[in-house]
């Protein structure tokens, strides 16, 4: 729950989604029931493990990269990686399904890193072509829970004429953190090496506006239930979320802006950035990079 300036109480919560207890500043995400489980019909999960465990060595992930378009100027200003994995039997697997399936086997970690690698690599040729653009990585919270985790970033950064800046660690919402303390020490790390640290799917739990102060985020992304229910979520409230993010120094992304409603509807709540199919797709990195020569 946040409580805007003008003291009425805004539930940035999704319906039908179950949370844990309210003593952890950041609320995870459980997959609501009602939503069918693909891969539990197709496959049993000990079998998708398994497969996914030769996933990486057998160059079955891939990623795409999604633009973000800076509201002011309609520039591509960043791009984020997400990561895809073709089955060899079973096509396209969800990436709700394996993800949760990697965090749980902790296969996380490999995808992890390979992740970081192709975003790292990723930013650096754009660099070295002169486009400007940060790249945004999603990460586990079982990732951000090994202490080894901040130690390959600052090894990839050295290897690399990358500015800091130009790389952002995403925190996802998919598995239980029950421990912040542990979490927010890693997000104070990857701060002090000058990482962005962008804090996903806003709105879908209990973190609220006044919370943020005791996070070290550096970019707040609104999840698009916020931006696509406008009659749920008055853009005079979620004006005032945007507003207290912009005093702390924290950039605001819209995400899931399918249409030209929801993009006027990112402009009047003040958000500085937006994300969505109205403005590019996830697309491979060919795609993306002829996107960003034209």
């Amino acid at each position: 729950m946040t409580r805007t300036s003008s003291g009425r109480s805004i539930h940035l919560r999704r319906r039908g989604t179950s949370y844990f207890s309210a003593a952890s500043p950041i609320r995870l995400r459980v997959v609501p029931n009602s939503q069918k489980r693909i891969m539990e019909v197709v496959t049993a999960p000990a079998e998708l493990a398994a497969d996914l465990r030769v996933a990486v060595p057998g160059n079955q992930l891939f990623p795409v990269f999604q633009p973000q378009i800076d509201l002011r100027t309609g520039d591509i200003v960043a791009v984020e990686g997400l990561c895809r994995w073709r089955h060899p039997r079973l096509g396209l697997v969800p990436a709700q399904e394996f993800i949760d399936l990697a965090e749980r086997s902790g296969t996380i970690h490999d995808i992890g890193d390979f992740m970081l690698d192709v975003c790292f690599a990723a930013a650096e040729a754009w660099h070295a072509d002169g486009l400007r653009i940060s790249v945004s990585v999603n990460t586990s919270p079982v990732q951000l829970a090994s202490e080894v985790f901040a130690d390959a970033l600052v090894r990839r950064l050295r290897s690399t004429s990358l500015p800091a800046r130009t790389m952002t660690v995403e925190i996802t919402e998919s598995l239980p953190v029950s421990d912040m303390g542990v979490m927010v020490p890693r997000l104070q790390e990857l701060r002090q090496l000058g990482l962005g640290v962008a804090l996903d799917d806003f709105g879908t739990g209990h973190a609220s506006a006044d919370q943020l102060a005791d996070l070290p985020v550096t970019e707040l992304k609104l999840d698009r239930i916020l931006i696509q229910h406008d009659q749920e979520y008055p853009a005079e409230d979620l004006a005032d979320v945007v507003a207290n993010a912009h005093a702390r120094g924290i950039r605001v992304v819209a995400e899931g802006v399918e249409t030209p409603r929801h993009l006027r509807r990112a402009e009047t709540i003040g958000c500085d950035r937006a994300q969505g199919y109205l403005l590019g797709r996830p697309m491979t990195r060919d795609a993306i990079d002829q996107l960003l020569a034209a």
